[in-house]
């Protein structure tokens, strides 16, 4: 197994932070909120070892990444301009790309603005739903301000980060713990959460999560969060778009953006069937909640490894 090499990137705005291992076909892997390309540790040499060139970057306003300054630095034109500046850095046509949480929402948009660079998208936890009639911001405020997304409403607020840089090992802590398929099944909102960390992360690995965002703070990856409406309103042209290209979910049965709570599909996962033209599986993983690809690793890996060799072969369900 070869080993990872991480180093800076220079592109043409900006210094990007990239894990990346093994030659052949380009793969992706954009990491989400609160996550660095650490997260993607299980995934990246077995890919490799199967014979892609994975590419794994500390997103803009992550981790050991430029740092540029304000909210407009974080709007979709921006993150996918990345995504794009790394293929071209690296002399790539084009990519599957694979994202987890925020990554699974840049993901579409890099096969929407670039379909010409998009082989294929792998979604973790977060399914494609095309821009609609209104923001999501919106559409939380007018339906279901303080249901489970609240968070979205409450991360536009100035200084809402100055919360978790107070104590960034218990903000991460809590946050892990709280999405994950570990947490007990009767756990309420305000109970107190188990002690220590979920099964799935060492103190080790729960280090390189402490150290990346005591460099980076919590407030330029929150600014992906503010520009959620703004982003709606530069898409206009991009309104109920289907996704063409190859596209496969991934999601734990414990994830509550995936799932209901008896289990059903989320409609936003169903519909997936009417929004991507060439659906190659929706996955749910038994035990595992939103950071499926670190708590369920082996069965992670082998999804992705059975749809990057279909990609290329329409029909196949992978």
């Amino acid at each position: 197994m070869a080993a990872t090499r991480v180093s800076p990137t220079d592109l043409p705005e900006l210094s990007l932070t990239v894990s990346r291992n093994g030659q052949g076909p380009a793969v992706v892997l954009l990491h989400g909120f609160p996550e660095i390309a650490y997260s993607w540790r299980h995934q990246i040499p077995v890919l490799a070892d199967a014979g892609y060139q994975v590419i794994a970057p500390d997103q803009r306003g992550y981790g050991w990444s430029d740092q540029p300054e304000g909210v407009a630095a974080y709007a979709m034109t921006e993150l996918v301009g990345d995504v794009i500046a790394l293929l071209d850095h690296d002399e790539i046509d084009d990519a599957v790309i694979v994202g987890h949480d925020w990554g699974a929402i840049i993901a579409p948009w890099v096969g929407l603005f670039r379909p010409d660079r998009v082989r294929g998208i792998a979604l973790l936890s977060v399914p494609y739903t095309p821009r609609g009639e209104r923001s999501i911001i919106d559409h939380i405020r007018a339906m279901d301000p303080d249901g489970p997304f609240a968070y979205m409403l409450a991360f536009q607020d100035e200084g809402i980060e100055d919360v978790f840089e107070a104590d960034p090992i218990e903000a991460l802590r809590r946050m892990h713990w709280t999405l994950c398929g570990a947490l007990p099944d009767d756990w309420a909102q305000g109970d107190p959460l188990p002690s220590g960390l979920p099964p799935y992360l060492s103190d080790g690995e729960f280090e390189n999560y402490y150290r990346a965002f005591t460099r980076s703070g919590f407030g330029n990856p929150i600014n992906y969060y503010r520009n959620l409406h703004q982003n709606w309103a530069a898409s206009r042209p991009w309104t109920n778009t289907k996704l063409t290209m190859p596209v496969t979910f991934i999601a734990g049965k414990k994830d509550f953006v995936a799932t209901t709570a008896d289990g059903a599909l989320e409609s936003s996962v169903q519909s997936m069937n009417t929004w991507c033209t060439d659906l190659r599986g929706i996955h749910l993983i038994e035990g595992a909640g939103h950071w499926v690809q670190q708590e369920a690793p082996d069965q992670v890996n082998e999804i992705l490894i059975d749809f990057l060799a279909a990609v290329d072969k329409p029909g196949l369900d992978a």
